[in-house]
């Protein structure tokens, strides 16, 4: 048992991404103007509201992504049904990325539950009612509950930056591109969401990074039971 253990490798360079990535949102969020210099220039002061109030574009989306994250769960239940022609590096990955389509939409919704974070519609600075407040730094008591971080509105996208593992071992450079568009399809979710003020750009990263982090967790569970097979 121990010397196959051996041969579950942990790849140190993707642990760095991740610790980097998270210490730059924050960063991003506590000691930067970029949230609110992002939301100044989707707001439109004549009117009183964001520029996206009120698009139906970001609704199509989120529907379109819900589909077709139904469709990959049930390519995977039929896989595990009826086991198709494939190598187990392309099952494990169709597993990782239905499950992706399942976890990373509710761990975004269940995270942004404990949130007091306000959203940009409901600050003072926007028409709303509560002060604006960086990552760290505490709320009044008097502010209303919130849920607006992670950002929730566009977490139906973030399942697909799993897709690139269906590249992987063997085509590590398809993957890496792959996972680029994955990210800037969901960026662009979050940035019809942000026209719509209903999150800031940081609220998008995290959303990011929470589902890079779980899609990757994933991965290398079942990537240790393919070695331990």
């Amino acid at each position: 048992m121990l010397s196959k253990l051996k041969l579950v490798k942990t790849p140190k360079g993707i642990d760095s991404v991740l610790m980097l990535s998270a210490m730059l949102i924050i960063w991003i969020g506590n000691y930067s103007n970029l949230d609110l210099i992002i939301a100044d220039s989707m707001f439109d002061g004549a009117r009183g509201q964001f520029i996206g109030a009120g698009s139906a574009l970001a609704g199509g989306f989120q529907f379109g992504m819900t589909m077709l994250g139904a469709v990959v769960i049930g390519l995977a239940i039929w896989d595990t049904l009826r086991p198709l022609a494939w190598l187990a590096s392309r099952r494990s990955a169709l597993r990782v990325v239905a499950l992706s389509a399942v976890l990373v939409p509710l761990s975004i919704y269940f995270l942004s539950s404990f949130s007091d974070v306000p959203c940009p519609t409901d600050l003072l600075r926007y028409g709303g009612l509560e002060p604006y407040a960086r990552l760290l730094e505490t709320l009044p008591a008097s502010a209303s509950a919130m849920a607006c971080l992670p950002a929730t509105q566009a977490n139906t996208a973030w399942w697909m930056l799993a897709l690139p593992l269906f590249f992987l071992p063997g085509r590590p450079r398809t993957a890496l591109l792959l996972a680029g568009v994955m990210l800037l399809c969901g960026l662009t979710a979050g940035w019809q969401q942000q026209l719509q003020g209903t999150q800031f750009f940081t609220h998008t990263l995290w959303s990011a990074w929470i589902a890079s982090f779980l899609i990757y967790l994933l991965h290398n569970l079942f990537r240790a039971e393919d070695a331990l097979a």
